[in-house]
């Protein structure tokens, strides 16, 4: 006895054992490009982000021949990094230890006498001159903040920087003409 729902060949199936014919997703016209804005939306504020913040180093990585532009804030983490040869507001010539008298928190007064003995023959050795001989030049430093002080931090970074706050160009090691 046969079955008449069975199909006759065994390879095939009948449509009735199949079930319906699956029914294609439903998509609307432009969703495609849809999700393609969405991604963009997302991807180009992320790639503005990180070109803004290429040249952002560490204040506390900062190295000798590292050349910078000064944050006009008091406080910061990070400042931004340039190649010697593009314009920049300062260099650092030394970094030290401070090893002076035990402060709970750097206080720039008492950092100022360190920085005096510790930076000015820095100064000399790096840019072939005395700081006196450079009347457009001046020195400045970075130190750490008060909590980065009360774990144990002490360096002090000093830089070059001209005296009316203009760029430089270029690096001042063994030449003191900005």
């Amino acid at each position: 006895m046969t079955d008449p729902a069975a199909p006759s060949d065994p390879g095939t199936v009948s449509a009735e054992a199949q079930g319906p014919a699956p029914t294609p997703p439903a998509t609307k016209p432009g969703s495609r490009k849809a999700g393609l804005i969405a991604i963009a939306i997302l991807v180009v504020p992320l790639a503005l982000i990180l070109w803004a913040v290429k040249d952002n180093q560490a204040a506390a990585d900062l190295k000798v021949g590292d050349c910078f532009n000064i944050p006009t804030a008091t406080t910061f983490q990070t400042v931004e990094t340039h190649p010697c040869a593009e314009a920049h507001t300062g260099e650092v010539f030394h970094t030290a230890e401070y090893d002076g008298r035990e402060l709970a928190v750097p206080i720039t007064f008492a950092l100022s006498g360190f920085v005096d003995t510790a930076c000015g023959p820095a100064f000399q050795a790096y840019a072939g001159q005395s700081i006196d001989e450079s009347p457009d030049l001046t020195i400045g430093y970075l130190y750490p903040t008060g909590d980065a002080w009360s774990d144990g931090d002490r360096t002090i970074t000093c830089y070059i920087a001209r005296v009316d706050d203009g760029t430089m160009t270029g690096s001042l090691k063994a030449s003191a003409a900005p």
